[in-house]
């Protein structure tokens, strides 16, 4: 019998994709380089800054606390152009930054450069770190371990170059009320009569499903981006080691949307809360065995 469309799983097939794939990809196109040009790198700095601090992480500073790691060893997995990074160099961590590409890592050092704080930064991917176990007091992934094909794995090495007792920050593409497959198609057609589009995805007339939907928040051609329930996501990171400490529900950028300034600011918090694209998971490592065999806390 052939395999028709209806029977793949949309995330196995993700999962197959070659880490090298994924590498091509963000090679060319590194975060928000659909929204500016990249070598324009003062005017893309700034931009990316104000899309983070007006828009995608308006409220979810007091989570990153970036000021309250002063002296203490940070991990940055999937670093980007920088910017979590700078954040938190700047309140005086000792921040170390891996990304799968040159690209980024050139991206970084300018922007780290350009603020004037310091980090050690080169090549790595998040499925094979480069580190010995129990190194940082902090590991950051912020909207990055959805885009390795082997998540499970990427969650792993983490947990295992975190202190024991230390913290990890974990943001990852969830899987809401709004795509429920009900909601969903309600919500292309809105999204289709408003004009939204995604930069390098016009995500309401190309996606198929929802899976693929959520694999083009980063572009039509993106390899590999998956989203699961909070309590999937869970049950990835308890499998890991992690206790789960609790949630957030971030990531509803307006800035894409036909609604004026004035409109998004009023709207955009209860957007954020109750729509947000991520779950932003407060994690730690337990001190010993005894804490990794607690069942995590209840959300």
């Amino acid at each position: 019998m052939p395999i028709t469309r209806s029977i793949i799983d949309p995330q196995a097939l993700q999962r197959a994709v070659p880490v090298s794939d994924v590498r091509r990809y963000w090679q060319a196109h590194p975060l928000l380089s659909y929204e500016g040009d990249t070598s324009e790198t003062a005017d893309f700095f700034l931009m990316l800054d104000d899309a983070k601090r007006q828009d995608s992480e308006t409220f979810a500073f007091p989570y990153w606390a970036f000021d309250q790691w002063a002296g203490r060893d940070v991990l940055d997995i999937g670093c980007g152009p920088g910017w979590v990074s700078v954040q938190y160099a700047d309140g005086d961590a000792r921040v170390t930054s891996v990304d799968l590409t040159d690209t980024a890592i050139g991206l970084a050092k300018k922007h780290l450069a350009l603020k004037d704080v310091s980090a050690k930064i080169g090549v790595a991917s998040a499925e094979n770190l480069p580190f010995p176990s129990n190194c940082f007091d902090l590991v950051v992934a912020s909207g990055v371990l959805h885009h390795t094909p082997d998540c499970q794995k990427a969650i792993t090495e983490a947990f295992r170059v975190t202190r024991p007792g230390g913290a990890g920050k974990i943001t990852l593409y969830r899987k809401g009320i709004l795509h429920h497959p009900l909601v969903f198609s309600v919500m292309l057609i809105v999204m289709r009569l408003l004009g939204v589009r995604h930069p390098g995805a016009d995500l309401a007339k190309t996606s198929r499903t929802v899976d693929d939907f959520i694999r083009r928040y980063d572009g039509d051609d993106n390899p590999v981006g998956i989203g699961k329930s909070d309590a999937d996501w869970v049950k990835d990171l308890t499998a890991a080691g992690w206790q789960v400490l609790g949630l957030e529900i971030h990531f509803f950028p307006l800035r894409f949307t036909p609604f004026p300034v004035v409109v998004r600011k009023i709207i955009h918090r209860f957007f954020d809360r109750y729509f947000g694209t991520m779950a932003y998971f407060r994690l730690r490592k337990p001190d010993t065995k005894s804490e990794t065999d607690q069942p995590p806390k209840k959300l």
